[in-house]
């Protein structure tokens, strides 16, 4: 009987945090990290390390935010219903995380920002907000929580330094640009061999092969 009951306890402790990924996954990343990107969306790495950068440079400032992007609908696990609406969202996660963090909590949703700070007002930094323009795409996206990060920062009187994120974008170019060229020398030059292969043999008096 107590074997029973040892089994039955300890699945249901591994179960918790199985329950807690699929309802919000950015609350469970949030708790130890300072950014949640969206697992499956084609965010360039140049530009998700620009932005964890700044976000990292933020808070050894004294800057303390956390930043969500919510770029599809599946990024909210079961609070789908909140999709369409970033600043209902960022209330909702900020419960969520309110046991282990309570300071500034940005949202980057297609439709717009959201901010939360626990129990303080947010006027002021919703109205710095309204001046950003938010992305569309997921990369746009990630750009626009960057500059939303760096507007937040500069009102509270926070300088941030820049990243240029040029050599790493060159980066991912050249490694699609070399991929491309490795997909052409197989498609190519097998045939091409094969042609100066048959030409030399003709010259020599081989028969071609059937």
């Amino acid at each position: 009987m107590w074997r029973a009951l040892l089994a039955a306890a300890v699945i249901a402790v591994l179960a918790v945090p199985v329950a807690r990924a699929n309802g919000d996954p950015a609350s469970d990343v949030l708790i130890t990290q300072q950014v949640f990107l969206p697992p499956e969306a084609p965010i360039p790495a140049s530009v998700a390390e620009e932005l964890q950068k700044t976000v990292a440079a933020a808070n050894q400032r004294g800057f303390t935010i956390r930043v969500a992007l919510i770029a599809f609908t599946g990024d909210l696990g079961t609070a789908v219903s909140l999709w369409g609406h970033p600043q209902n969202y960022a209330q909702f996660l900020g419960s969520e995380l309110a046991f282990a963090y309570t300071k500034r909590l940005l949202i980057a949703m297609p439709y717009g920002f959201g901010f939360d700070r626990g129990t303080k007002p947010v006027a002021e930094e919703r109205r710095v907000l309204a001046r950003v323009q938010v992305g569309e795409t997921p990369a746009e996206l990630a750009r626009s929580a960057t500059a939303a990060v760096r507007a937040l920062a500069a009102a509270d009187g926070v300088a941030l330094p820049k990243y240029s994120s040029g050599s790493n974008a060159w980066r991912d170019r050249l490694i699609i640009a070399a991929a491309g060229v490795l997909v052409l020398l197989i498609i190519f030059v097998p045939g091409r061999w094969l042609r100066r292969g048959r030409v030399f043999g003709a010259r020599k008096g081989t028969p071609e092969p059937d």
